[in-house]
């Protein structure tokens, strides 16, 4: 696998009130950690710079790297001045896999700004990791990255295990399974809204994955149509389809997000990422975040035939909602208008 690391401020820290090549800054630094990364990266990656440094050639870009001790991890250096095109547009990233002879998928960038790093990655069709030092919330309603980290130290296990699909992918699998529009809004919305709640509660300290929450939402109805036509129960043959492309947790979360799963302590969620799906599909009626008691209500009426079954449903369900707003520090009227 290849990866493509950014520049400045990924690889080395860029120091604003200087100006020119930083090969010749008075003062140049590595990023903290990552001189350790690129040791246990480079025995089995190759590790190549992709910046839009404006002043820097590759020449100068290797020459500030020696003054730090970097040179020898990287096999090439390419910028935006020789390329002569810059990231986000995707032919800049299609000229270094040319160069490279790899493919798409088989390489990941690793940079610190989104619009530029991520998204351009993503639009070339790379896997992309958003370095996110700051902790800063994702800048799209739905995350195009496929890892993320706030620490150079954790960049080594986020790369072994870059195991969800993407957005692109998601999406793909609702059309082979002839998700019609109003199941692909009522998911992309439960997505939106389980990511976002996931990453505030992972700002609050909470283990919760906002990536893992967010595809789960996307896919959790992923057989709301098909099931139907071949008589099996909501959610086996989502579950078993992600199951085989090698996403147990995703298959989790699809099998857990059910209305009645919540009965039965065996079977009710139990992580974050679970939770989130399962409350967000009970406030959203269509792809609209209603409430609690709406939606309920809505379904009450589709399904009459499960009244009783919804009524033992409600208190377990407002006491879900309880949980996640207490953690939240917001009532439930609050959190639903943060969310639309």
């Amino acid at each position: 696998m290849v990866v493509l690391f950014d520049w400045g401020d990924t690889v080395m820290r860029v120091f604003p009130e200087y100006e020119g090549p930083m090969a010749c800054w008075p003062r140049v630094e590595t990023v903290s950690g990552v001189t350790e990364v690129l040791q246990a990266l480079q025995p089995c990656y190759r590790l190549i710079l992709a910046t839009n440094a404006p002043a820097s050639g590759a020449a100068l870009v290797r020459e500030a790297l020696a003054r730090v001790g970097l040179e020898g991890y990287f096999q090439a250096a390419f910028t935006a001045r020789e390329l002569g095109v810059r990231k986000p547009e995707p032919a800049f990233f299609q000229a270094i896999l040319r160069e490279l002879d790899c493919a798409p998928h088989d390489t990941v960038m690793v940079g610190d700004e989104y619009p530029v790093d991520v998204v351009g990655a993503k639009e070339a069709g790379l896997r992309a990791v958003w370095f996110n030092p700051q902790a800063a919330f994702c800048p799209l309603a739905h995350p195009l990255h496929d890892g993320e980290v706030y620490a150079m130290a954790d960049l080594p296990s986020v790369l072994e295990n870059l195991h969800l699909p993407d957005v692109a992918e998601c999406l793909a699998l609702l059309a082979e399974q002839e998700a019609p529009p109003r199941v692909l809004g009522h998911s992309q919305a439960v997505a939106a809204i389980a990511f976002r709640l996931a990453t505030w509660l992972r700002e609050l300290g909470e283990a919760v994955d906002p990536l893992l929450t967010h595809r789960g939402g996307l896919l959790h109805d992923l057989d709301k149509i098909t099931s139907r036509r071949r008589n099996q129960t909501h959610c086996q043959l989502g579950a078993r389809l992600l199951r085989e492309k090698g996403c147990p947790d995703l298959a989790a979360i699809a099998e857990h997000h059910l209305m009645f799963t919540i009965l039965d302590p065996t079977s009710r969620p139990a992580t974050w990422e679970e939770k989130l799906v399962y409350y967000v599909d009970k406030i959203v009626e269509g792809a609209v975040a209603v409430g609690v008691t709406r939606r309920l209500g809505e379904l009450r009426q589709r399904y009459p035939e499960y009244t009783e079954e919804f009524d033992r449903c409600v208190p377990l369900v407002l006491e879900l909602e309880a949980e996640i707003c207490a953690r939240l520090g917001v009532s439930p009227a609050a959190l639903l208008e943060r969310v639309n």
